[in-house]
C-alpha cells in the first residue's frame, strides 16, 4: 500500500483532488439503494448530512466517497445483509486508479501534489453495517479523512486491508470484524496525530491483526484478536516522528500463531506474536489477556517489546509500560524485552515465563 501512495503523489494525485465538493445546507435525507441499483449514484447526489441506505443484497460494485457528513448504511453485515464485491470492472475512480481496488474508499478533497500531504480533509463520514469482501486492495480504505467512523463492519479476504486510514485524524474503528486480510486486518499510519479509538472488534486470520505505524496518540482496547501471524504490532518504521503514544488495554490476543514468509513489504518471516512493540515510545500495555502465541520467529512471544533498529533502522523503544497484563503458554517466553533503550518498565503482570527472567510477578 505504501508503495501505492507514492505513485500517487508522484502522479499528480493531489491535482486531482483538489476539487471540493460544495452545497447548499439543507435538511438531511435518506436515499434508499436496492439491488440492481448504483450505491455510487446515490452517494454522488448525497449533500452533507443525508444517509444511503443500502438495502440486503450482493452488490458487486466499488464505493468513493469524497464529501464531508456522508453516512453510508447497509442492512448488516452478516451474510444476508448488505454485501460489497468485487465488480467485473473496476471503476476508475481515483481511489481505485492510485491505490488499488477498494470496496468503500473515503478520500480527501485536496492533497499537496509534490508530497502527499492532506490540505483539504473529507470530514464526517460514516460507514456502518457491510460486509466487504475479496477486493484486490483494501475492504475500507481512508485516506485524508477527518471524523471518520467505520462501526459493524465486515472484512473478508481483502488482498492488503481489512478496514484501514492512512493521513487521518479522529478515526473510530468499533464493533467491526476483519478476517484473512493479505496484509491487516486493521491498519492505522501515516498520522503523527491519529486520536484515534480502535475498540470492540475482532481480527482473525490476518496477516497482522491490528497493525499501527508511523502513528501516535491511539487507544486499542477490549478488541478480540485470534489466529493471525501477529496480534497487534506497533512499528516504528524509521520515518521521522516514529511511532507511539498508544494505549492497548482489556485485549485477548490468543493463538496468533498462523506463518506469514518474509515478503518485500515485510522482510522478516512472522509467526506467533502476541503484542509487539518495535521501536514504540511512550506506549502504554494494561491489562490485556495474552496466550497461546508460539513461534521461533523474532516476533515471536506474548508481551514482546524490541528495538526497531535491527529490522526497520527505526527506534528503541522508550518510556514504554507494561502492566497488570495476564499471559500464559506464550513461546519462547511470555514477556520478552531485548533490553534496549530507556524507561522502559515491566510491573504486576502475572506470567509463567520472561526474558530476561524476573519481569513476570
Amino acid at each position: 500500500m505504501r508503495r501505492f501512495i507514492a505513485t500517487a503523489c508522484a502522479a499528480g494525485l493531489g491535482a486531482a483532488l483538489s476539487a471540493a465538493y460544495a452545497a447548499p445546507a439543507l435538511a438531511s435525507t435518506t436515499i434508499v439503494v436496492g439491488p440492481g441499483q448504483s450505491i455510487q449514484a446515490a452517494v454522488n447526489r448525497a449533500r452533507p448530512g443525508d444517509t444511503v441506505l443500502v438495502k440486503p443484497g450482493v452488490y458487486h460494485q466499488s464505493v468513493q466517497i469524497r464529501k464531508d457528513g456522508i453516512t453510508l448504511r447497509g442492512s448488516g453485515s452478516f451474510a444476508g445483509g448488505t454485501v460489497l464485491k468485487p465488480p467485473k470492472s473496476i471503476p476508475k475512480t481515483l481511489c481505485n486508479t492510485f491505490f488499488g481496488p477498494t470496496g468503500v474508499c473515503i478520500l480527501a478533497k485536496k492533497v499537496n501534489t509534490q508530497t502527499g500531504a492532506v490540505i483539504t480533509p473529507v470530514s464526517g463520514d460514516t460507514v456502518t453495517a457491510l460486509r466487504v469482501t475479496g477486493f484486490a486492495s483494501s475492504g475500507v480504505f481512508g485516506y485524508g479523512t477527518d471524523g471518520l467512523r467505520v462501526t459493524r463492519v465486515v472484512a473478508i479476504n481483502d488482498g492488503e486491508y481489512g478496514i484501514s486510514r492512512f493521513e487521518s485524524t479522529d478515526t473510530v474503528f468499533a464493533h467491526d470484524t476483519a478476517i484473512g486480510n493479505h496484509e491487516a486486518g486493521f491498519y492505522i499510519g501515516d498520522s503523527p496525530h491519529a486520536d484515534t479509538v480502535m475498540r470492540d472488534s475482532k481480527a482473525f486470520g490476518n496477516q497482522f491483526g491490528i497493525f499501527i505505524r508511523h502513528a501516535r496518540h491511539i487507544t486499542v482496547a477490549d478488541n478480540h484478536v485470534r489466529g493471525n501471524c501477529q496480534g497487534i504490532l506497533v512499528l516504528d518504521d524509521g520515518q521521522p516522528g516514529g511511532a507511539g503514544n498508544v494505549t492497548i488495554r482489556h485485549n485477548s490476543v490468543v493463538r496468533n500463531n498462523l506463518l506469514c514468509p518474509k515478503t518485500e513489504e515485510t522482510p522478516v518471516d512472522f509467526q506467533g506474536g502476541g503484542i509487539l512493540l518495535l521501536g514504540a515510545t511512550r506506549t502504554l500495555v494494561a491489562a490485556n489477556s495474552v496466550a497461546g502465541n508460539r513461534g521461533n520467529q523474532f516476533n515471536s512471544g506474548g508481551i514482546v517489546v524490541l528495538s526497531a533498529h535491527p529490522v526497520t533502522g527505526g527506534s528503541d523503544p522508550a518510556f514504554d509500560t507494561v502492566r497488570n497484563n495476564t499471559a500464559f503458554r506464550d513461546r519462547p517466553a511470555d514477556l520478552i524485552w531485548d533490553g534496549t533503550g530507556t524507561g522502559v518498565r515491566f510491573t504486576g503482570n502475572h506470567c509463567a515465563t520472561s526474558s530476561p527472567p524476573g519481569l513476570c510477578h
